[in-house]
């Protein structure tokens, strides 16, 4: 039997292969918030296409250098990157800014309702709940 970590990786992958991974999926986030391709990346930081793919993929740990170029380039704080990697965010708001970012007016604002309904449900005692 082969558990997953969360991040498509069995029980038997590395940290590093596990840390590797979920910053790719960091990175791909990102870039897909500023609405940017691969290629897109590739041309802005003079690096082959290939490169940044395997970054995503979790193939390759990005340089700390190459990964403050992309924090840069994608208009977010390296800490979100790296807090990709980890098994908490370090600042969730920054988070959802980012998965935010790639929607519409109008589907940012159904989140935000959505999110404010689940809030003040969440917080009311478990007796008004029922």
């Amino acid at each position: 039997m082969v558990f997953d970590t969360g991040c498509g990786m069995g029980i038997g992958a590395t940290r590093e292969e596990i840390f590797a991974k979920r910053i790719g999926q960091a990175l791909a986030l990102a870039r897909g918030a500023a609405a940017m391709t691969q290629e897109d990346v590739s041309e802005a930081l003079d690096v082959n296409t290939e490169t940044i793919s395997r970054f995503e993929r979790g193939h390759t740990l990005p340089p700390l250098s190459r990964l403050f170029e992309l924090a840069t380039l994608y208009g977010v704080e390296p800490e979100t990157l790296v807090a990709g990697g980890a098994t908490r965010s370090l600042e969730p708001a920054t988070d959802i800014t980012v998965l935010m970012g790639g929607l519409s007016d109008e589907d940012r604002e159904f989140v935000r309702e959505w999110v404010v309904a689940m809030c003040a449900r969440l917080s009311r005692s478990p007796s008004e709940k029922s």
